[in-house]
């Protein structure tokens, strides 16, 4: 009898903060080196992570609850990056930047409008930073 596979639920996937903390270490690699950045982080993480880039704000509010203001910036510059380098990581406006952007305006740790501009221009993703306007 052949069964039919049915993948895991993402949703069910908890985010792990100490990931995130090595996403925004590594975000100018990614700029830089996308295959050693790749190699870093390991295969079965970006599996993972891949996972998560599909999970609705929510998940990640509290996600980002738990992470040092300093990390914030440099993690959306990396989902924003690993969007354009990563096979499989694109996700308009879904993106994982978007809703670090969104709880940084409602808590006031905006980097400065130059950084935010310069980061959309290494991007096609029209949704980043703050989403869909509707």
């Amino acid at each position: 009898m052949i069964t039919e596979w049915v993948p895991a639920n993402a949703d069910s996937e908890a985010i792990d903060s100490a990931v995130l903390l090595q996403f925004a270490a590594l975000a100018e690699l990614v700029k830089d080196d996308t295959e050693a950045a790749k190699s870093q982080i390991g295969e079965s993480q970006l599996q993972q992570a891949q996972g998560w880039i599909r999970l609705p704000e929510s998940h990640w509010q509290e996600a980002i609850k738990s992470l040092p203001e300093k990390d914030l910036f440099p993690l959306a510059r990396f989902f924003t990056l690993a969007e354009m380098q990563f096979p499989g990581w694109e996700c308009g406006a879904s993106n994982p930047a978007i809703w670090l952007f969104r709880y940084m305006k409602a808590h006031d740790l905006l980097p400065e409008k130059a950084e935010i501009r310069a980061l959309k221009a290494m991007t096609d993703n029209r949704f980043i930073p703050y989403g869909s306007v509707l």
